[in-house]
């Protein structure tokens, strides 16, 4: 029996063909699928499955079995960090057009990281089994898997460092700057996290994070309401990262 049981009762994916697959454009990454052909793409969407999750559900556990590569075709998702006494670290949002490999992909096969859906969400499962059958054949399919680790791997050891060196300052400015430009694409954004999501992004306290952007607030860099947050002064909270 499979480790996932939602599985068993979800349809095969219908929606997504293999043209879409097939598409670089559908892709928002360096797509992982451009070196394969259609025989190797059909050999590896022919066991897809396509599967729904609410907002709030639990996609993939820390330190769970890792037995599928996991493609986000829309919505977006949280990754997080789970430390002991329960403090986690939010280390990166993943949205439309996304694939996660969970870190321990030919490693350990052991998800990292736990992935939460923000939203709605729809995603594709790949079997790992089919992935590594393609690692030994296909050399171009392998180097694009492995820069894909590579970025991945990058980006959230450079937040974590960020979260270790800066002062708090630093860290929400990096929070907000992160969220306009890489993940929202818009000023001002609406934003859908918790007061305690975007204080796990920061590494501090709900009660640190909401003092911090009052002071941000207090020195017109930003405007905050409810759920919107309108940068003003961006030079100044990239001047405040860089400072840390």
């Amino acid at each position: 029996m499979s480790q996932y049981p939602f599985l068993a009762n979800c349809e095969k994916c219908l929606g997504c063909t293999y043209d879409c697959c097939l598409n670089r454009s559908n892709c928002g990454v360096t797509h992982i699928f451009n070196n394969l052909s259609k025989d190797e793409i059909r050999s590896i969407m022919d066991t897809k499955r396509q599967i729904k999750f609410r907002a709030g559900e639990t996609i993939t556990k820390q330190n769970t079995p890792l037995t599928h590569l996991i493609c986000i075709r829309s919505g977006m998702a949280k990754v997080v960090s789970e430390g002991p006494k329960g403090k986690n670290i939010i280390t990166s949002i993943i949205k439309d057009n996304n694939i996660f490999t969970g870190g321990g992909t030919v490693i350990d096969d052991s998800h990292h990281f736990t992935v939460t859906a923000l939203t709605d969400i729809e995603c594709c499962f790949i079997e790992t089994s089919r992935i590594f059958t393609l690692l030994t054949v296909n050399s171009g399919f392998a180097i694009n898997l492995l820069n894909l680790y590579n970025e991945q791997h990058i980006k959230m050891h450079k937040t974590l460092i960020n979260l270790i060196h800066k002062y708090m300052p630093g860290r929400v400015a990096d929070t907000l700057l992160y969220l306009k430009n890489e993940i929202y694409l818009s000023n001002p954004f609406n934003f859908i996290l918790s007061k305690q999501e975007l204080a796990e992004m920061s590494g501090m306290t709900k009660e640190s994070f909401i003092r911090n952007l009052k002071d941000f607030e207090d020195s017109g860099m930003i405007t905050h309401s409810r759920n919107d947050i309108y940068i003003i002064k961006e030079e100044d909270l990239i001047e405040i990262s860089k400072n840390g």
